[in-house]
């Protein structure tokens, strides 16, 4: 069992009145300075301030780990996912900016807590679900030169052992979840995106996928490379 909860974060502008690039790393910098700050008050209520960049404070390194604030852009408006620690982490910074506030010159209405239950049972199950995958990046970019020159075949192969892989390995292993007797197939491509330049030199390539697997699974949750960024979240079919 997973806690799970996502808000909506919508600003107040027209489509195309923003001059800045809308993206999920810009809005990962926009609530790190909201956390900023605010960071004495989500420190006395116990939040884990660093689970907003992912990097651990006193050192500064990456955490080890799945990450459990995952940032999100979908048709215009932005989303944050905790998971475990990070929903109160998220719920901490919340209830500090609860009118309309501004980051870099783009008003937001507040954070807008979606309904759902809060906890999510991760497990196999005996029925098949499906589910998409969107924009996910699944060959990591020392691998992608030898992917793009596999035929059709050997890359679906190669996918569907990624996606197997990637349950139980960020999933299962970094959230502590059992995937016994886990059953992954992609089902169908729907689009294939142009690599894309991250960090101004590593390529990355992504996807759209179906795939169907005996595994419950929640929306918004990520999988493969970038998925503190919302690359590869998961939508049910």
């Amino acid at each position: 069992m997973i806690k799970i909860q996502t808000y909506q974060l919508k600003p107040f502008f027209a489509a195309g009145a923003v001059k800045v690039p809308l993206t999920t790393e810009w809005l990962r910098d926009a609530v790190n300075q909201l956390m900023r700050d605010k960071r004495e008050k989500l420190e006395k209520d116990q939040a884990d301030v660093s689970l907003f960049f992912n990097h651990i404070t006193a050192t500064g390194h990456p955490r080890i780990g799945y990450p459990l604030i995952i940032y999100h852009y979908i048709d215009g408006i932005f989303y944050i996912t905790g998971i475990n620690e990070g929903v109160l982490a998220i719920e901490s910074l919340a209830k500090h900016y609860k009118s309309p506030f501004n980051v870099d010159g783009i008003v937001f209405q507040g954070f807008n807590k979606e309904k759902s239950k809060g906890e999510f049972k991760l497990e196999t199950t005996v029925d098949i679900r499906s589910y998409r995958l969107i924009e996910w990046r699944p060959i990591h970019h020392d691998n992608l030169n030898a992917f793009m020159l596999m035929d059709m075949v050997a890359k679906v192969s190669e996918l569907n052992i990624r996606i197997e892989k990637h349950i139980i390995n960020e999933l299962g292993k970094y959230l502590g979840v059992s995937f016994e007797q886990l059953n992954c197939s992609i089902t169908d491509i729907t689009r294939i995106y142009e690599p894309q330049i991250y960090k101004k030199r590593y390529l990355y390539q992504a996807l759209d996928i179906c795939f169907s697997a005996n595994v419950t699974l929640p929306r918004m949750i990520t999988l493969g490379n970038h998925q503190a960024l919302g690359f590869g979240r998961i939508e049910t079919k």
